[in-house]
């Protein structure tokens, strides 16, 4: 936001926005900006402490938990594809009567996957742009129904190959969505937990699988199907969740929408005290509206992603994701399973719910604080603790860790790997939804991911093969690209939590270096502030 010419001609402020109709809102709010009049851009309800906000907002934070339980078919899915890799029945039925495996054939499936993830992100980008929220919802949902399917005929390992190209297409299609949308419709005070609870959902359901294909092994070790069929239960759930949710006031707002957008936020906040609807309507279309007269010399939004700051503002975005993968995920979580079989471990289902254990005590422990202590030392401090696990692991496998002893010691390990990597994900996803500006959100989310999934695609086809050749020692590979990444991530990463989308671009837009983003003091800020103090003066004094 620049300067005011007038900072203190407090007469000139937009005033009285019951007077205005919601056409009017936009050409109203340009003609303040083009004069150099202020314009409120955060709301007075953004102070509110975190959990009374999570009580008063119980309709909105309702929403976004719903819309968070998509990630347990997300979670589902992927702990079904480590886990069921030791099936005798999977392995029989993809080995063609084998009892092992090829690598080759786990690493494919992984890179897949991976794949998938990539396509479907690029593809579903351009719908949630131009059709919305809902419809891109609705375009996953269906591209999952098609994945369940073709797992649920495969027989062979080139069928179960092409299983995994289109669930990773619905994956993505998921992760650039449903964080995406719950960020939209979030309160600024408790967004970072509510963005969070994807990440919860996704690792709550993933202790599900390795408990289904363990009772399995237990009384029908042949049966793999089972599990798969269980999917579509939760899909008939998720459909009936993506019918019930709203669609996205700023997505509507971007797309002049405004009696819609309106009507969203009053039944979204129905009840909340000192909820003005119109006021609260007007912060985002000011928002959008700055947004489209500092980009206005550039038309394409793929092109403005690579440019000046917006280029800058998706490598953040990007890079939280990459430390995730960087920081050994791969190792302990996606290939966990593979990895205890690999080292000799007699209860690898077993070890991966003590595991799926402490990824969820992560995820939870971090999405209750990082609204309150912040995102950047958080990710730095999990994806740090993560790194220094997986190098544990690495030094490890120097030792005969296959002994009684350094076997604990070896599982412990990946319970500290587990709980940091996989609790500071549920942050990553706050910097990909945060970070970009709303006019480009979209875009920029799914490039940012795109970019985690090419580590994810190199990851998941490198990974089986580090482990049958380095077995234990491929955390010493981990422990390194993490160590690297903390570093990168310590220069690079902001701090984001409690502020406004107006605040963020105006940051960046002043370039304000990442590391003061937490104590600097925004324009948007002292506006609120002098006008907070207005409004205590009696109206005479004030005039």
């Amino acid at each position: 936001m620049k300067p005011s010419s007038q900072p203190e001609d407090h007469a000139s402020r937009i005033d009285h926005l019951e007077n205005f109709d919601n056409a009017e809102l936009p050409k109203a709010i340009d003609k303040a900006f083009a004069s150099g009049e202020a314009v409120q851009m955060r709301s007075e309800l953004d102070d509110m402490p975190g959990f009374k906000a999570v009580r008063v907002y119980w309709r909105i934070s309702l929403i976004c938990m719903l819309g968070a339980f998509a990630a347990a078919l997300d979670g589902y899915q992927v702990s079904i594809a480590s886990s069921i890799v030791s099936n005798k029945g999977f392995i029989s039925q993809m080995s063609g009567g084998g009892t092992k495996l090829n690598p080759t054939y786990v690493a494919v499936w992984g890179g897949m996957l991976s794949t998938g993830q990539l396509v479907g992100v690029g593809f579903l980008q351009l719908v949630t742009d131009r059709l919305g929220r809902k419809v891109a919802m609705h375009i996953t949902w269906l591209t999952l129904c098609v994945s369940v399917a073709l797992e649920s005929a495969a027989s062979n390992w080139l069928y179960w190959l092409f299983a995994k190209l289109i669930g990773g297409a619905g994956l993505g299609m998921m992760q650039a969505t449903y964080p995406l949308y719950i960020a939209e419709q979030s309160p600024t005070q408790i967004r970072g937990f509510l963005t969070a609870s994807y990440m919860f959902w996704y690792v709550a359901a993933q202790i599900f699988a390795p408990l289904a294909l363990r009772q399995l092994a237990l009384t029908n070790p042949y049966d793999f199907k089972i599990p798969i069929y269980t999917q579509w239960g939760m899909l008939g759930i998720l459909l009936i969740i993506n019918i019930f949710l709203p669609e996205s006031p700023w997505w509507l707002v971007e797309r002049t929408k405004y009696d819609k957008a309106e009507k969203v936020l009053a039944s979204t906040h129905k009840g909340v005290p000192g909820y003005e609807v119109k006021n609260e309507l007007a912060i985002i279309i000011a928002t959008v509206e700055h947004e489209r007269l500092v980009a206005a010399e550039t038309k394409n939004p793929l092109i403005q992603i690579f440019k000046g700051t917006n280029l800058w503002r998706l490598f953040i975005a990007f890079w939280p994701k990459a430390m995730q993968q960087l920081a050994g995920q791969s190792v302990t979580n996606n290939y966990g399973t593979y990895f205890f079989q690999l080292a000799g471990n007699s209860s690898p289902f077993t070890v991966t719910i003590i595991l799926a254990v402490c990824q969820l005590a992560g995820v939870l422990s971090s999405s209750l604080v990082t609204d309150k202590l912040g995102r950047r030392w958080l990710v730095l401090g999990l994806f740090g603790a993560g790194t220094l696990a997986v190098l544990g692991i690495g030094i490890l496998g120097s030792f005969d860790y296959q002994s009684e002893q350094l076997g604990s010691v070896l599982v412990f390990f990946a319970c500290v790997s587990n709980f940091g990597v996989i609790g500071g994900a549920g942050i990553a996803y706050s910097y990909v939804a945060e970070i970009p500006n709303q006019r480009l959100r979209a875009r920029t989310a799914a490039v940012a991911l795109m970019g985690s999934y090419c580590l994810g695609l190199t990851f998941n086809y490198t990974v089986p093969l580090m482990l049958e050749v380095w077995s234990v020692r491929t955390g010493y590979f981990f422990g390194a690209t993490g160590a690297i990444s903390c570093i990168i991530g310590w220069f690079v990463l902001p701090e984001i939590a409690r502020r406004t989308s107006a605040e963020i671009d105006e940051m960046f837009e002043d370039k304000i270096a990442p590391r003061k983003f937490r104590k600097h003091v925004t324009r948007v800020q002292i506006f609120l502030e002098e006008k907070g103090t207005m409004e205590r003066i009696p109206g005479e004094e004030r005039v």
